[in-house]
């Protein structure tokens, strides 16, 4: 090789070298033992959103026999918010209302119905079977 070679390839090796030395990312401290290292927002996976908990339906259980309540609450106090489920059994055929809420709910003989709903509207609601005329009882919804 002739002396022109060799000069050209020394200083492309020795630009290489400069620029490396230059271009190099900084090098990062080991954390101390038991120090936990902070990693770059820019590194941490996206946050995933966070949604409220559905609330944990209330029950209360309603049994009808022969035209008159023979088992469950006659009042139910809730707050405002609340998630409540009536569940209704008749011996006959019937339909639960509850007023103010104005929900209906078809029962059939011998099965449990479900009538689920947020108690949103704050006062106090009588709930009846429409076919048998028969009150059961009352909900109150307390404010928060």
């Amino acid at each position: 090789m002739n002396k022109g070679a060799l000069l050209f390839l020394g200083l492309g090796l020795a630009l290489l070298a400069g620029l490396f030395l230059w271009l190099r990312p900084a090098p990062v401290a080991a954390p101390a033992p038991g120090v936990l290292a902070a990693v770059p927002p820019q590194q941490l996976p996206p946050a995933a959103p966070v949604t409220p908990a559905a609330p944990v339906p209330q029950v209360y259980s309603l049994v009808v026999n022969k035209g008159r309540r023979v088992s469950g609450p006659q009042l139910i106090q809730v707050h405002a918010g609340d998630a409540v489920v009536l569940e209704v059994t008749s011996d006959q055929p019937d339909e639960l209302h509850l007023h103010g809420y104005d929900l209906h709910l078809k029962l059939l003989p011998g099965e449990p119905g479900r009538l689920g709903f947020t108690a949103d509207h704050s006062g106090r609601f009588d709930y009846e079977l429409h076919h048998a005329q028969l009150e059961l009882g009352a909900l109150e919804v307390l404010p928060q």
